[in-house]
């Protein structure tokens, strides 16, 4: 009965490192796609000002500077406005589905737990 008990822990344990090493490669595939992230919006952000800067003095051309400042400027705004709520939308669903899995993890940890001890 001892060995059986010490097999159940080894496994127990094995499977346990195995899913320390996992989250740890997740953590660091997770922290490079931010990285690369972040320069890619970096990237986009000079082309965005770059278009700009093209667009302004386009339209400069045509109307006065103050009217195209004050079109330019609600034009961004309103996007800033529909794509913060898209994405505040997005991360509530995230972090919906982010709880139920760890929720589901924790069912089945306890399961696992109880079937240890009845065993």
């Amino acid at each position: 009965m001892q060995s059986s008990s010490q097999d159940v822990h080894t496994v127990v344990r094995e499977e346990l490192d195995h899913a320390r090493e996992e989250a740890a490669f997740g953590v660091s595939e997770a922290g490079q796609g931010v990285a690369v992230l972040a320069a890619g919006g970096a990237c986009g952000l000079l082309a965005l000002l770059s278009a700009h800067t093209t667009l302004l003095r386009g339209l400069e051309r045509v109307w006065d500077p103050q009217k195209v400042a004050g079109v330019l400027t609600l034009a961004y705004a309103s996007g800033a406005s529909v794509l913060l709520l898209r994405g505040s939308k997005k991360l509530r669903a995230a972090r919906a589905a982010s709880r139920e899995a760890l929720h589901s993890s924790l069912d089945v940890a306890r399961l696992v737990a109880e079937e240890l001890k009845d065993g």
